[in-house]
């Protein structure tokens, strides 16, 4: 149906604006050394299970969790020795640091940078939400000229609104 087709349209713009938004938000925080975190980001439009509304699905690197939202100190075990070693490995720091920088995270935890919601606010500020606002409009419009239509052509047809 055309109205699917401009809603989906819209809702993949705004994905891929939002992942955009995010990778700049990432690299201005420093947060993706190895740039596989960047690597990771993607988005996609998916219909639910009954088939009426559509989601955006943003995929990442699990460990974004914790770049956006830091970690508290002394929060369960210290953090992995393999992942701080390939930080360390990337960013030029002696491997004889790995130890204290690992207690230090433990102990001292990382302050969170926000990005998630920081790239949400920027994009919905944006072009991407202007262009998603003007397809939503269309699909309604066109959802309700179609129904209209419908209705002209057969008496007999009910519509039920029911509000969440």
């Amino acid at each position: 149906m055309k109205e699917d087709k401009v809603l989906r349209e819209a809702l993949e713009i705004f994905g891929k604006g939002y992942i955009e938004e995010l990778g700049k938000q990432l690299k201005a925080e420093d947060k993706d050394a190895s740039g596989n975190l960047l690597r990771s980001l993607d988005s996609r439009v998916i219909k639910t299970a009954m088939g009426t509304l559509y989601t955006i699905e943003l995929k990442a690197a699990d460990y974004l969790k914790y770049v956006d939202g830091g970690r508290r100190p002394e929060r369960g075990y210290p953090p992995p020795i393999k992942e701080i070693s390939k930080w360390m490995s990337i960013k030029g720091i002696p491997q004889e640091y790995l130890y204290p920088i690992r207690y230090s995270i433990w102990k001292k935890g990382i302050e969170p940078t926000n990005v998630i919601e920081k790239s949400l606010n920027a994009v919905l500020r944006g072009m991407k939400f202007r262009q998603l606002e003007e397809g939503a409009t269309d699909w309604v419009d066109d959802m309700v000229g179609q129904l209209l239509f419908d209705l002209s052509k057969n008496k007999n047809k009910n519509i039920t609104v029911k509000a969440k």
